[in-house]
């Protein structure tokens, strides 16, 4: 195991009693029964899914009406159950991820197969959004919902074929199938502009970490290039995209070359990844934690926003360290060939 893992691991472990005893907190803790799970820490995994389970889910799998459900009831409303639900599977709880499973075909467009950004009780218009669209098809492809999985691809598929100034910007959100380019009232949620700072960097990593998992899963060469396509979308864009004392908005990069190294062993994935391996590296903080960008944090970082980055990063970390160490044999036989 990375040290930087286990740095952050032992700092997550120490953090978690103090947030859970704060109901602020709770809306920053879906992800980590999941990295836990990841990590081998299955025990700690399974004592904090039974923790969200009793404090902050509803007997049939929704987000209990309190802070957690707040802070996504605008926007990204499918994300934290869709983890949730991979954590619980990854344990091998199938009764918990089931039942929200169950719950996230109401957070879904069952045409377009994108992720509404609000939840039911408060959707006025029809926004679906990327990132939730691809962590939903990762759900999918973990459980084996072929639905939710071909759902996500078909609207990440749509949505890439829509762009309008590729590959200086990617459009993000779509009302239905429209894609939304007037971006005014929310332009860090609505656009990424890879020539500019403080951007919504993760967008491609994720589609990309979706869509090689699914060319995976279904031999979609479409899928492969697809992947790429948002990938590149990263590497061509600003250096400063990477500058993590400012903004570390590109941590998903992180995922995507991992999974696209995975499918398809090749000296520039390998690249990418080793490039973010040392990224997370010089971005942790001395005690084992991650935080978010500062510009998103203006009153500075909480033990609930550390705790999100910090399970998230070690996820990430994961990924990346196991596709290097799979496909070492595969680029060694290649260079030597």
């Amino acid at each position: 195991m990375l040290a930087e893992v286990r740095r952050a691991l032992d700092w997550l472990l120490d953090a978690l009693p103090a947030a859970r005893a704060d109901r602020g907190t709770h809306p920053h803790l879906y992800r980590v029964p999941y990295a836990l799970a990841l990590a081998g820490e299955r025990a700690a995994a399974a004592d904090q899914l039974a923790w969200t389970r009793a404090e902050i889910l509803t007997d049939d799998g929704d987000l209990r009406a309190g802070p957690a459900r707040d802070a996504f009831a605008d926007r990204w409303s499918s994300y934290p159950l869709a983890i949730i639900a991979q954590g619980a599977w990854h344990l091998e709880r199938y009764d918990l991820a089931g039942s929200v499973l169950a719950r996230l075909a109401a957070f879904r467009d069952a045409v377009t197969g994108g992720a509404y950004a609000a939840r039911p009780e408060r959707r006025s218009t029809a926004r679906q959004d990327l990132f939730p669209t691809a962590q939903l098809g990762l759900t999918g492809l973990t459980v084996n919902d072929r639905e939710l999985a071909d759902g996500a691809f078909a609207w990440l598929r749509h949505l890439y074929a829509g762009q309008p100034e590729l590959p200086e910007r990617l459009y993000t959100a779509t009302v239905g199938a429209t894609l939304i380019t007037d971006v005014a009232s929310d332009r860090f949620g609505l656009c990424t502009d890879f020539g500019r700072p403080r951007q919504a960097f993760y967008n491609p990593g994720i589609a990309a970490a979706f869509l090689a998992r699914y060319s995976q899963r279904t031999g979609s060469a479409e899928a492969r290039e697809l992947a790429d396509s948002y990938l590149m979308l990263t590497v061509q864009g600003s250096p400063e995209q990477f500058d993590h004392s400012d903004s570390v908005q590109v941590c998903k990069f992180a995922w995507g070359a991992a999974a696209l190294l995975d499918l398809a062993p090749a000296p520039r994935y390998r690249d990418y990844a080793e490039r973010m391996v040392r990224w997370f590296a010089e971005a942790q903080h001395p005690d084992g934690h991650w935080a978010n960008s500062p510009f998103l944090l203006p009153d500075g970082p909480t033990l609930g926003s550390n705790i999100e980055v910090t399970a998230e990063f070690v996820q990430h970390l994961l990924f990346v360290s196991s596709a290097l160490a799979g496909s070492a044999r595969a680029l060694s036989s290649a260079a030597v060939g």
